[in-house]
């Protein structure tokens, strides 16, 4: 069973790291070590503690049933007690035979919530005792184990580009002059809901004419027009699984610039596509891109990183961006995003992501990375 194969691989990490117990409190690394589908949301009302022989999980009482129901082969330890986690922690902690009479290193991540951490520091000062226990800051503990995907999580994100795709294949018919950025957006949720998908992987961005050249656009009222660009950039999710795509395409006929720009960005998503694989390095690859769409006459256009990995959270490890030095390795999933924004004219990106292999790279995204003129 996944969930049992993932305690298990952050128990090792543990004598890695020289700790007793790992406190958890990020809801995506919850969700990735539970395995628990559909249960939590965006609300922080979790904590996990793992340590060598415990796995407790304390909520609240909105979701103890859900977690009970899904803990089908009785790994985890679950409480709903009305009490604030720190304490509940706390008190565990104490009630845990093999904490007696020496110290307990308690391993947590360095961006952990500094209202929760002084709450957290109290509470064992009360139970343990200022010399009772060491907190152990560490870095990315769960999430480098997340950022290989198993074969179950590569199902459902490759679902959740299913419904992706379809969405977009609707979309082309949809697209015409006079409706506007936030309609498309409406539009693009409810198709994805429509076909299957348990909801949107984050807001839709959708920035047509001049806006398509800011790669975070917030979709607004303004309305398509003959001739310009509009990004797509949006996801499903399925399973609490995202999918990532951005397709770029022209109401009307193209211009010559137009297409000089979706030409260049796309040589540069092909020629990565070649060269990535295990092994290879987010820096070597953003600077493979950012080489083809400099060479093609937009040097300083290319004003983002190359890509991010994709999971339970839609920006994920690893990075595909300067300076990451960090290899790749075989069931990284990651996106291919190269782009070039010309202020005042509009953008192109264009977006794929898939499975990193030691021979290759398999696409998830089957949409046409054509310049589509509608």
């Amino acid at each position: 069973m996944a969930a049992g194969r993932r305690i298990a691989a952050l128990r090792e990490l543990l004598i890695e790291k020289d700790v007793d117990f790992w406190l958890c409190t990020h809801t995506s690394d919850i969700r990735w070590l539970t395995g628990f589908e559909r249960v939590f949301d965006s609300e922080q009302a979790h904590v996990v503690l793992v340590s060598e022989d415990i796995a407790f999980l304390h909520s609240d009482t909105r979701y103890g049933q859900s977690l009970r129901e899904r803990d089908t082969a009785g790994l985890w330890e679950i409480s709903d007690e009305a009490a604030r986690h720190p304490e509940c922690i706390a008190q565990r902690l104490v009630d845990n035979a093999s904490t007696a009479q020496r110290v307990i290193r308690i391993g947590l991540e360095t961006d952990v919530r500094l209202d929760h951490f002084r709450a957290l520091r109290k509470a064992l000062d009360e139970r343990l005792g200022q010399d009772g226990y060491e907190l152990v800051e560490l870095s990315d503990v769960v999430a480098n184990l997340r950022a290989v995907k198993d074969d179950d999580e590569i199902a459902a994100i490759r679902k959740a580009q299913e419904f992706t795709d379809a969405a977009y294949t609707y979309m082309l018919e949809w697209l015409q002059v006079g409706r506007s950025e936030r309609e498309a957006a409406l539009e693009l949720e409810y198709t994805l809901r429509s076909l299957g998908a348990d909801g949107v992987a984050f807001p839709s961005i959708v920035a047509s004419g001049p806006n398509s050249a800011v790669p975070h656009a917030v979709p607004t009222d303004r309305r398509f027009e003959q001739g310009d660009f509009v990004l797509m950039d949006f996801g499903a999710r399925y399973l609490d699984y995202c999918a990532d795509m951005t397709r770029t395409v022209v109401i009307g006929s193209a211009s010559e610039q137009q297409r000089q720009i979706h030409a260049a960005v796309l040589e540069a998503q092909k020629v990565v596509k070649v060269q990535l694989r295990a092994g290879k390095t987010g820096e070597e690859l953003h600077r493979l891109a950012a080489d083809v769409i400099a060479a093609a006459g937009f040097p300083k256009a290319f004003i983002h990183s190359l890509g991010h990995g994709v999971g339970i959270d839609i920006h994920e490890l690893p990075a595909l961006a300067p300076r990451v030095t960090q290899t790749l390795v075989s069931g990284n999933v990651v996106t291919i995003e190269p782009g070039v924004y010309l202020p005042g004219i509009g953008g192109v990106r264009i977006e794929d992501f898939g499975l990193v292999t030691n021979e290759g790279f398999v696409d998830f995204t089957k949409s046409s990375h054509e310049l589509l003129e509608l």
